[in-house]
């Protein structure tokens, strides 16, 4: 193998040579590169891996500033110091390609994470230097600015290449949005436009036909004889590419981007297979991932709905980030016969939600986006029904609800009856004669008429109040069992939760604390029953206290006007003289 290490005069001229014959032919920065047929040109074996190596890794420097360029405007100067630093790197050492290659993976890596991700950062304003702003963005799909003071905002257009307004709810989505990634508040769907269209497709520039290997690479491996020289080289290469390979199936394992694009996961390269081939391939296979985070596609995929029946669907995948068919958010499934992905309809999602996913399809208003990259729908999706959450409750969770029912029911019978009594005496003091059995006045009022003249004041007023306490238990009826179950209620929910942390701990105790799922069932029940008792006492208080209200406005009438009537009696009735008013006693002499 050749010494690239010396500081002769020699290393320096063939530095330069490998630097001429690897750059100038295949390095052109246009979408035509030059591939030179096998037989032509200097021999790759003569050099080792450096000439084929070298003009690939610049071939691919080249493509990862074009994606960079046509990709949305963020953190541009630290992604382009990035290239610009391999780019020295590479003509400085052109022999030390091989040792150069991982920093290229691990850019190419680091521009597919950006699509995957969400990030918060403060930086100056693209477009306006002058002004500090708050960045949301979210993956490669969709780029936002907020002022630090909250009342400003808005949403790149790549179609546009500039900031579009952000009004009204969009701007409270763009602050909730912020203080999701700052991890001051809990995660939730997101209504906001994105920075990409669905024509945006055709305008990526960075979008490329495969090319074959530039500089004879295939010529490389049917002339093995005389690449025996760079045999460790190469064999260190390809244990390279294996452990990146294998790192990138599992990272992409659970990725969007197989939907639609026709991307397979990187495939482990064969023993047969020479280090700078793999490691060339590997290197198109993380420009095609990367270019195809930040597309919107369209698709037919099958789709399993909330019933379980698996039909194909027009499915549209955004990026890395999310994907929807019409009113349904979709998540991740398994994939059938390690090509087909299964795609599920995400349940509990509102009609408000549906409707605004129906009206994004063509890519005209706000999309539902997930700022947690697919944890959220999968919360989304196990997050169980009121039905299922009722039955987490258990035996008292049945006993809480079926109590407060009854309750609730009391109290609607007991205040339609006071409805109806209030139109009765309504009717009794338009009318006022007759007197009528069917309402408290008429029949307090009747009593009071039956009473015999001569009575004294004292005894009437009595008279009239005993007839007023005689209708109260009608108007009063069923607010004492009103009061008790909301009472009852939550001291029932505290027991169920008391029986559910009973529960826990015995999990604890058995099975230890290492898998939360196995405590999940006895938290559940303990929270449900709290819950349920508390939903159960604030209808039944508001209950009771329509009824004591009602039945108060009642009684008073009812006081009001009895009073009313013993006064006009005692005014139409003379005054029998007191003892004090009587003559004095004479006394005979």
């Amino acid at each position: 193998m050749i010494n690239c290490r010396g500081n002769s005069w020699a290393l320096r001229l063939v530095r330069a040579a490998c630097l001429c014959l690897a750059l100038l032919p295949g390095l052109a920065l246009g979408e035509e590169e030059r591939v030179i047929p096998p037989g032509e040109g200097l021999n790759p074996g003569a050099l080792g891996l450096a000439l084929p190596l070298a003009a690939e890794m610049a071939r691919s420097l080249a493509a990862l500033e074009s994606v960079i360029a046509g990709d949305l405007p963020f953190l541009v100067r630290q992604r382009q110091a990035r290239v610009i630093n391999l780019r020295q790197a590479l003509a400085a050492d052109p022999l030390l390609a091989h040792e150069q290659w991982a920093s290229l993976v691990a850019a190419w890596r680091q521009e597919l994470a950006y699509g995957r991700d969400t990030d918060g950062w403060r930086g100056l304003l693209v477009g306006d230097p002058a002004r500090e702003v708050d960045y949301l963005r979210l993956g490669r799909v969709g780029l936002y600015f907020l002022t630090p003071d909250g009342r400003e905002g808005g949403v790149w257009s790549r179609a546009e290449a500039g900031w579009r307004v952000l009004e009204g709810a969009e701007l409270a989505e763009l602050r909730k949005g912020l203080a999701i990634v700052r991890e001051r508040r809990a995660p939730a769907l997101l209504a906001l436009p994105v920075s990409l269209a669905p024509h945006d497709n055709d305008a990526v520039t960075s979008r490329r036909a495969p090319l074959p290997m530039v500089m004879g690479v295939e010529a490389m491996n049917e002339d093995r004889a005389e690449a025996r020289l760079a045999d460790d080289v190469d064999a260190e290469l390809h244990k390279q590419v294996s452990r990146q390979v294998g790192e990138l199936r599992d990272e992409l394992a659970e990725s969007w981007l197989r939907l639609g694009s026709g991307l397979a996961l990187p495939s482990r390269p064969d023993a047969s297979v020479s280090g700078i081939e793999a490691s060339a391939t590997l290197l198109r296979e993380l420009e095609a991932w990367t270019e195809e985070s930040g597309r919107w596609r369209r698709f037919e995929a099958p789709v399993a709905d909330a019933g379980g029946h698996i039909a194909p669907r027009e499915v549209a995948r955004l990026g890395d980030l999310l994907a929807f068919g019409g009113g349904d958010l979709l998540r991740r499934g398994a994939f059938e016969n390690g090509e087909t992905q299964r795609l599920a309809v995400v349940e509990g999602l509102s009609s408000w939600q549906r409707t605004r996913l129906a009206s994004a399809w063509t890519g005209q208003g706000p999309l539902l986006l997930d700022p947690t990259a697919g944890q959220l729908l999968e919360v989304l999706s196990a997050q169980p029904t009121l039905v299922e959450r009722f039955h987490q409750g258990g035996a008292v969770g049945y006993v809480v609800v079926a109590l407060g029912g009854f309750g609730l029911f009391a109290a609607l019978l007991q205040y339609a009856y006071l409805l109806v009594v209030s139109l009765r005496l309504r009717r009794q003091r338009r009318a006022g004669e007759p007197l009528r059995d069917n309402n408290p006045l008429g029949r307090v009022l009747g009593r009071f008429r039956t009473l015999p003249d001569g009575l004294p004041p004292e005894a009437l007023e009595a008279r009239l109040d005993e007839a007023l306490l005689a209708e109260l238990p009608r108007l009063e009826r069923g607010q004492g069992l009103v009061k008790l179950l909301a009472a009852v209620a939550p001291l029932l929910g505290l027991l169920g939760t008391v029986i559910g942390m009973i529960v826990t701990f015995q999990a604890i105790t058995v099975y230890g604390t290492g898998d939360p799922q196995l405590m999940a069932g006895g938290i559940s029940q303990a929270l449900v029953t709290t819950v349920l008792g508390l939903i159960t006492a604030v209808p039944l208080l508001f209950a009771y206290t329509a009824l004591v209200s009602r039945c108060r406005r009642l009684v008073g009438l009812l006081e009001g006007h009895a009073s009313a009537a013993l006064a006009e009696h005692l005014e139409m009735t003379p005054a029998s003289p007191s003892p004090t008013q009587r003559e004095p006693h004479v006394v005979s002499t």
